[in-house]
């Protein structure tokens, strides 16, 4: 698959997401931060030390972050990590590798026995919430996949959960938009915001997307 292909399967699901959120959740359309430019773009690359995949590239040029209230368009209410945040995580998260193989030196010679809290190529796309890092979603810029991280462990992906691409993250939640009788989680609203059903907090005015 192209770069072009895949910029444009990104840029397809975005329009479809940002327009459900226009026409159903304006409170979350209106609170979307607009997408980063090249030199933005460019500078984190410079930081990390390795070109961002085109998929993700296209996204925050599309779009680079957008909370109201805590709520955000993503799934399970997560935060897509701003540009600052992904430099300053991403270092974060290499110095606790840099400290876990240097406190167990020995094994970190051997592939197979070493402690892994991150690695080179993980660059941190999603949090749980803005000010919370302990959990998040990272793309792998080596194999196109995103997974999960937690604050100090990497736990692999079993068969029963496997992993997706940006492309396939994106096309979902625009699906369980557009057709949410078949989603797994259902979309909703709370004062003009998008929540969703397993993000309701007890007492809040919640009604579901019929979208």
């Amino acid at each position: 698959m192209t770069d072009d292909i895949t910029g444009r399967q990104v840029t397809d699901a975005w329009r479809r997401i940002e327009g459900w959120l226009r026409e159903h959740a304006p409170a979350t359309y209106a609170a979307l931060v607009p997408g980063a430019d090249h030199e933005q773009i460019n500078a984190v690359e410079h930081a990390l030390g390795f070109a961002v995949p085109v998929e993700l590239r296209t996204l925050w040029g599309l779009v680079s972050g957008g909370d109201v209230q805590g709520r955000v368009p993503w799934r399970d209410n997560d935060n897509l990590i701003s540009l600052d945040g992904v430099i300053g995580h991403y270092r974060l998260k290499m110095k606790i590798q840099a400290d876990l193989d240097e406190n167990h030196e020995e094994f970190a010679r051997l592939e197979e026995d070493r402690a892994i809290a991150w690695q080179r190529l993980w660059i941190p796309v999603f949090s749980t919430r803005v000010y919370d890092t302990s959990h998040g979603a990272f793309l792998d810029a080596g194999n196109g996949l995103m997974w999960k991280w937690t604050r100090y462990a990497y736990i692999p992906p079993s068969v029963n959960d496997p992993q997706g691409s940006i492309v396939t993250y994106l096309e979902d939640l625009a699906d369980a938009l557009e057709y949410p009788a078949l989603a797994e989680d259902t979309p909703g609203m709370v004062e003009g915001a998008l929540v969703w059903r397993s993000c309701v907090h007890a007492g809040e005015d919640w009604r579901a997307s019929l979208a």
